[in-house]
C-alpha cells in the first residue's frame, strides 16, 4: 500500500473520530472569506467548544460514508468548511449563522450548505433554526419552571385543606363562646 492511501486513511479515521465526539457539524462555503476573518471565526467556535476544519472534500465524503451524508453529496462540493460542536449545539450553530450575518447581511444562509446532527442531515433553514433556539441552560430552567409549577400548585392545595379546616373550627369556637 502507498504511503499516500495510509495517510489519507489515518486522515479519514480521525474525520471519523470527530464525527462521533460531536453533536452538529456545520458544513459551509468559505468562498470569499478572507484569513482573518477565518481566524476570528476559528477562535469564537473554539470558544463554544467546537472546531472549523477545511480540508480535502473526498476525504470528508469518505469519513461520512457510514452515515446518512452519503445521500447528500452535494453539501461537499466546491470550497467547503466543517464546523464540528462538541458541546452544546446551539452555541456554535449560533456563532456560525452570526458569522454568515456579518458575511452576508442580505442572505446569511446562501453560505450555510447543511449540517449533520444525530443521525440526521439538517438544511440550512434548520441550522438557522436551531441557532435562534435559547441556550441550553436557558431551556433547563424553562422546563425546571413548568415541572415545579404543578408541583408547587399541589403543595398549596394540600396546605389549604388542614388550614380551612383549623380556621373553620375556630370560628364555630368563637360562635359557641
Amino acid at each position: 500500500m502507498r504511503r499516500s492511501w495510509e495517510r489519507k486513511g489515518k486522515v479519514v479515521d480521525a474525520y471519523g473520530d470527530r464525527i462521533e465526539r460531536s453533536s452538529l457539524v456545520i458544513f459551509f462555503d468559505f468562498t470569499g472569506i478572507d484569513a482573518q476573518a477565518m481566524t476570528r471565526l476559528r477562535a469564537q467556535v473554539k470558544e463554544g467548544e467546537g472546531e472549523v476544519l477545511v480540508g480535502k472534500n473526498t476525504l470528508f465524503y469518505r469519513a461520512f460514508m457510514k452515515t446518512v451524508m452519503r445521500d447528500h453529496r452535494e453539501v461537499l462540493t466546491g470550497p467547503t468548511a466543517l464546523t464540528f460542536a462538541y458541546g452544546d449545539p446551539v452555541k456554535v450553530a449560533k456563532v456560525i449563522f452570526d458569522f454568515m450575518k456579518e458575511v452576508d447581511k442580505d442572505k446569511p444562509l446562501s453560505k450555510i450548505k447543511g449540517a449533520y446532527m444525530q443521525g440526521r442531515f439538517l438544511k440550512p433553514q434548520e441550522v438557522q433554526a436551531l441557532a435562534e433556539l435559547p441556550p441550553k441552560e436557558v431551556l433547563i430552567s424553562r422546563l425546571m419552571g413548568a415541572i415545579q409549577g404543578p408541583i408547587y400548585a399541589l403543595v398549596m392545595a394540600l396546605k389549604s385543606a388542614p388550614q380551612k379546616l383549623v380556621l373553620t373550627l375556630k370560628a364555630i369556637e368563637e360562635k359557641k363562646s
